[in-house]
């Protein structure tokens, strides 16, 4: 893997432009990645988010920066509507548009609280986001890629879903987290030759996440816009040799 930012760009820039699918694109990481994918290495984005406005928003500055490029962005609702995701798979599928990689990262945190204590709704909304949401996708998505034989899948995962910290007051979540580090590793022994699967850890990003969970200590992080100049690179060099393996981006 290259060593410097500008040794990756070289490495990416010499392959053929990718299409690459992100959850929860409308804000935080997701918004940040796509615009640095789009801007830096000209690549085309599809995404999915609940949140209408701030897609429109996010299609302006891509169009704006990549005006030949055929970015798709749907108002979809990964974790609740199994059949909606099945809709997006298949305009995705009708526009010629079938991901090279895939970066499953919707998710959410409940709010802070001893388990016994956060409401059954919250735990639920935790589970069917980080959780259920990214097996919809890979549920209909997976199955487009299979026939190029080829494909990287990212699963954004956290610090709280392994061994390294302990963490209270956020049980759902370090539960979802530890879910999808098994459901990584579980899929990496069944995907096809060509393909790959990976949970990232992003590390610790100024987002409306942390703030929920840390105040105004969260300002004193990195920002979105920051991390995604480490991570594009470290996304789009991934290879087959990665599967399976949990990785962190600091």
């Amino acid at each position: 893997m290259a060593t410097t930012t500008d040794e990756a760009y070289s490495s990416t820039m010499a392959v053929s432009k990718k299409v690459i699918l992100i959850t929860g694109v409308s804000k935080g990481l997701g918004r940040a990645l796509a615009l640095e994918l789009a801007t830096t290495y000209g690549h085309t984005v599809i995404g999915c988010s609940r949140d209408q406005t701030k897609l429109d928003s996010l299609h302006l500055q891509l169009s704006g920066v990549s005006p030949n490029a055929n970015h798709l962005l749907l108002n979809v609702d990964v974790q609740r509507c199994n059949r909606s995701v099945e809709e997006f798979a298949r305009i995705v599928k009708e526009n010629e548009l079938v991901p090279d990689i895939i970066v499953n990262n919707a998710g959410v945190v409940n709010k802070q609280g001893n388990m016994w204590e956060i409401d059954v709704q919250d735990f639920d909304n935790v589970i069917d986001t980080n959780i259920k949401g990214s097996a919809n996708i890979l549920r209909h998505f997976i199955p487009l890629m299979i026939p190029y034989n080829k494909g990287i899948i990212v699963n954004m995962s956290s610090d709280a879903g392994r061994d390294n910290t302990p963490y209270k007051m956020i049980a759902p979540y370090c539960a979802s987290k530890w879910g999808i580090e098994g459901m990584s590793k579980s899929i990496a022994q069944e995907l096809p030759k060509g393909m790959a699967i990976v949970a990232l850890d992003p590390g610790v990003i100024h987002t409306d996440m942390l703030e929920s969970c840390q105040g105004d200590l969260a300002s004193q992080c990195q920002t979105p816009e920051h991390w995604v100049v480490k991570a594009a690179p470290t996304i789009l060099n991934l290879t087959t040799k990665d599967n399976g393996a949990s990785l962190t981006i600091n």
